[in-house]
């Protein structure tokens, strides 16, 4: 459970060691934030707090446009409590839900639907179907902020059937249409690495995670080979600012930007919860 006065204490800090271990919704506005947004912060009346931005969005709340909470470090309520929960969450994230349903998800993990939703309620917040309508929005919001592909492959990407269904849910959710979220400008180079960014929270033990992906930690950016999404897939990763990582992806196909994303924060940020898939391989 959420301690909210000092959640509330941590956002009146802005505090960046808590960034993603919570998220804060506000009743007057209906949007929840990162602890660490800029915008004025609300009156402890008017706030909610919640662990997950299923859990949020499930409550009826938006995520912020400015602070963006789909780009905030993973929250530990994110790994579950539970071994089975954490499977399934890992499952969504590499899109498993895109193409099954949550039967066929809690029979992979050797239990019925209704075990599962049970689940998910005591420990994410937010039923399995949340979860994954969360992750298709905040991965499309994510590419459209930070990459040049066309918003054709941005909602296929995520997992939407269509682009007619894509366009829906953002004019539903935010009042406006993908276009009007593109951050950057220039020509789509098919070619061309995508390049996204890995929130962390601070301090971050840039030497360790360099040595363990054999690289120099002096050098600033290391490699990692990705075979599960094709011989030449690979990701270069190196140090950007704001706590931030700036991730490369290369010959990575569109259908696998999503799982090579939740891959990579993984195993880069996972801490001691690595799995070692990654590492050993390229750098």
């Amino acid at each position: 459970m959420l301690d909210e006065d000092e959640c509330y204490a941590a956002l009146t800090r802005r505090d960046p060691t808590l960034d993603g271990l919570f998220l804060v919704a506000v009743r007057t506005t209906g949007i929840y934030c990162r602890p660490i947004c800029p915008a004025r912060i609300p009156l402890r009346r008017n706030t909610r707090f919640f662990r997950t931005a299923a859990e949020a969005q499930e409550a009826g709340f938006r995520p912020c446009l400015r602070c963006r909470p789909e780009s905030a470090p993973d929250s530990a309520a994110w790994l579950g409590s539970l071994a089975s929960v954490n499977r399934a969450l890992r499952l969504i994230d590499e899109g498993t839900l895109v193409e099954s349903d949550v039967e066929t998800l809690a029979a992979r993990l050797g239990m019925t639907g209704r075990q599962l939703r049970r689940l998910f309620a005591q420990h994410v917040g937010a039923s399995p179907l949340a979860v994954e309508q969360t992750r298709r929005i905040h991965l499309a919001k994510k590419l459209l902020h930070e990459t040049l592909l066309p918003i054709t492959e941005i909602a296929f990407a995520a997992g939407f059937g269509s682009v007619r269904r894509f366009n829906e849910t953002f004019q539903a959710m935010f009042g406006r249409p993908p276009s009007a979220f593109r951050r950057i400008a220039g020509t789509y180079d098919a070619e061309a690495p995508i390049v996204v960014r890995l929130a962390y929270r601070p301090p971050l033990d840039w030497a360790a995670i360099a040595t363990r992906a054999g690289a120099c930690s002096t050098s600033g950016c290391f490699a990692v080979d990705l075979p599960m999404f094709g011989q030449e897939a690979q990701a270069s990763v190196s140090r950007d600012r704001d706590c931030n990582l700036s991730v490369a992806l290369s010959k990575v196909p569109v259908s696998g930007i999503g799982a090579a994303i939740a891959l990579l924060k993984r195993e880069i940020l996972g801490g001691a919860s690595m799995s070692g898939r990654l590492w050993g391989i390229a750098a």
